[in-house]
């Protein structure tokens, strides 16, 4: 093709030396342009925008929405294409949900905290308390040691009061509390149940192509991801269900025997204060001042089982802390494949091709969309070889001429020379890039056939 147009430009020339001299007439803007310079470069190229970007996504999806059309100006972040994010959307739903879980799993992990340290405190009163006694004990009873026994009473007899109450609330179900349970039951049934359709549509919408073979398109990660979510969904409906027949069974054993330990305590503690007095006005014999050593000593032990439960109680904050943490890390891990789901500029421009339509399935990395600026048109050469690349410089002046607009002559600049060759029709070739100058009333095209003069 190269060949064919310097015979011609040659052609041109030996028919213009041939024709007889005239008198000079003026130049006009519809004159043809003038023939090549002796010694000019002449090459073919394409014209295209100042830049583009092919965009693909990164995960695979069906097509939801296409949310521009081609000739829509874009700005740098702008949404163009959604894939469907039901999926994904019930994923991040669940996400958040354990992440809430989690925290308040932390709020009442600090809650136990503040109840062991203040236990601690307590202990620390009762050891002075202790304190006190033996040395009341020891000194022999007085008027207001007396008072402070009775008073001791008094407050056991409170305590006693205050244990009975919470050993009937402990040992009560209420019937909001089950229904409450069978809500959250129900509410984990539908669950999983709406996954578990989800799961059954995935793996049973195949069909069969032409040459016979049975094809399921949504297998594969949303197949993984969906039985993941029912499992998920399955150990939530067990859960809620193993809270309700619990709350409907009762109290346990156990939960009987720690109500009524509460109240023992108390009752023990009314006792104590009672012989406390009693020793107080009976004057303390050995035996009963060993008695009142020994209460000391049940009081600092109680100090250091209070101290075992406080750190006890902040592993479990540490713990809980630490679920919280690998929630946030799903929640945030969802949130970025939902934003794989939609397809964003990464460029201001033009949208100038959609390669999918509503419906396809896109395929990681192979691109739907381009997005050209078309602020300036460059020209880059297709032919231009090694022999005629080493007379060319950047910031040399072209001319350019389109095929499919022919009587017009473009002018323009060299911008950049490759430094690769490549291979075309045999020759060696290397491609150069051209900055045309500004040409608003030409309807320029991406991709048009061009001819270029470098002076």
């Amino acid at each position: 093709m190269k060949q064919i147009r310097n015979l011609f430009w040659v052609l041109g020339l030996f028919l213009m030396a041939c024709q007889p001299t005239a008198a000079p007439v003026a130049q006009t803007d519809t004159d043809e342009p003038a023939a090549p310079v002796a010694g000019g470069v002449l090459a073919e190229g394409r014209i295209v925008p100042l830049q583009f970007t092919n965009l693909a996504f990164q995960t695979g999806g069906v097509v939801a929405e296409i949310l521009v059309a081609e000739g829509d100006a874009v700005q740098v972040g702008d949404p163009l294409i959604q894939l469907e994010d039901t999926d994904v959307q019930l994923a991040l739903a669940q996400a958040q949900a354990r992440l809430n879980s989690a925290l308040g799993g932390v709020s009442a992990a600090e809650a136990q905290l503040s109840a062991a340290q203040a236990r601690v405190a307590t202990a620390e009163l009762l050891v002075q308390s202790a304190e006190a006694q033996l040395t009341l004990i020891q000194a022999g009873p007085r008027p207001e040691e007396v008072e402070a026994a009775e008073k001791n009473i008094a407050a056991a007899e409170a305590g006693v009061l205050q244990a009975s109450g919470q050993r009937a609330v402990a040992l009560t179900v209420s019937n909001a509390q089950i229904e409450a349970a069978r809500a959250q039951v129900a509410a984990a049934q539908a669950d999983y149940t709406a996954v578990s359709d989800a799961y059954n549509t995935i793996t049973t919408t195949c069909f069969t192509t032409p040459e016979g073979n049975e094809v399921c398109p949504l297998l594969g990660p949303t197949e993984e991801s969906t039985r993941q979510q029912l499992r998920v969904a399955e150990l939530s409906l067990a859960a809620a269900q193993a809270a309700l027949d619990q709350l409907v069974a009762g109290p346990t054993a156990a939960q009987q025997y720690a109500a009524s330990g509460g109240v023992g305590v108390a009752t023990a503690q009314q006792g104590a204060a009672e012989a406390q007095l009693a020793l107080l006005q009976a004057g303390a014999s050995p035996e009963q001042i060993r008695q009142v050593e020994v209460g000391v000593e049940q009081a600092r032990l109680g100090i250091a089982q209070a101290e075992a439960a406080v750190v006890q109680a902040e592993a479990g904050v540490v713990q809980a802390q630490a679920a919280v943490t690998t929630a946030e890390a799903a929640v945030a891990q969802t949130e970025a494949v939902l934003g794989r789901l939609v397809l964003t500029a990464v460029q201001a421009g033009t949208v100038s091709q959609i390669n999918i339509e509503v419906g396809e399935l896109a395929s990681p990395g192979v691109p739907v969309v381009t997005v050209a600026d078309f602020s300036q048109w460059l020209v880059e050469t297709t032919d231009l070889t090694e022999l005629d690349v080493a007379k060319i410089e950047v910031g040399g002046q072209v001319q350019v001429q389109v095929d499919a607009i022919p009587g017009e002559t473009l002018q323009g600049t060299v911008t950049k020379i490759g430094q690769t060759a490549a291979l075309s029709q045999g020759d060696v070739v290397y491609q150069v890039t051209l900055a045309l100058d500004p040409a608003p009333n030409l309807p320029l095209r991406w991709g048009m056939t061009v001819f270029v003069e470098v002076e």
